[in-house]
């Protein structure tokens, strides 16, 4: 059990999951909902979406509508996800795709306005905030943000050259662990709205292969 929970949580890391939950097709994905409505409200929509060729076997056994229901279902899906994400997913993982990228962004413009004691600041109140189980996902050695320039250097903190810019690397690092709960869960939630698309769209790409196979073998 702690291996799956392993697994999960590294492979839903805001970082991992960033990508598809800023996609501009998922973020589209909020509006299909309003299609099922479509469908529950008007009965004459169906006979349109009803496709011909679904009569034979395993087809024959499943509703006529099955694959609006799983497009609408996996729109769903990934339409919630990307809600979940955007709400809460940290502004240093949306903004920027690495933790080097915050650094080469930031470190400079800060300690130019002597503004570095919003790292500190910052990294304090990270630090804080994380429960027992994110505490566990931070292997990395801690700066000290009370004292001056993060404590780099001193027998308990690591030691460095650019203090300011591994204070913004464990700001980036931090962030991208928070929350695993509901990480894994955006994470099923995007699987899920995934595979539900893919399966409607994979068996349509077969048998209108099939149907083209039949026709040209007609021709023969």
């Amino acid at each position: 059990m702690g291996s799956i929970c392993t697994w999960l949580e590294t492979r839903s890391r805001w970082s991992m999951l960033r990508e598809l939950g800023q996609s501009n097709w998922v973020r589209s994905s909020v509006l299909m909902p309003v299609f099922g409505y479509l469908l529950l409200l008007n009965e004459h929509v169906h006979q349109y979406l009803t496709i011909q060729h679904d009569a034979v076997w395993p087809f024959n056994y499943l509703p006529t509508l099955w694959r609006v229901w799983m497009l609408f279902y996996g729109s769903f899906f990934l339409a919630i996800g990307s809600i979940l994400f955007a709400w809460r997913c940290p502004a240093e993982i949306k903004q920027y795709a690495s933790r080097f990228s915050l650094v080469d962004a930031e470190r400079d413009h800060l300690a130019a306005h002597s503004q570095t004691q919003q790292i500190a600041d910052k990294l304090k109140g990270l630090y804080e905030s994380l429960s027992n189980w994110e505490s566990s996902l931070f292997v990395e050695p801690r700066l000290k943000p009370d004292q001056p320039n993060l404590g780099a250097g001193t027998p308990t903190a690591p030691s460095t050259t650019d203090p300011w810019g591994l204070g913004l690397i464990h700001i980036w690092s931090v962030n991208d662990i928070k929350r695993p709960t509901l990480r894994i869960i955006i994470l099923f939630l995007f699987r899920a709205g995934l595979v539900l698309l893919a399966v409607p769209a994979g068996c349509t790409f077969l048998q209108v292969t099939l149907l083209l196979a039949r026709h040209l073998l007609a021709l023969v």
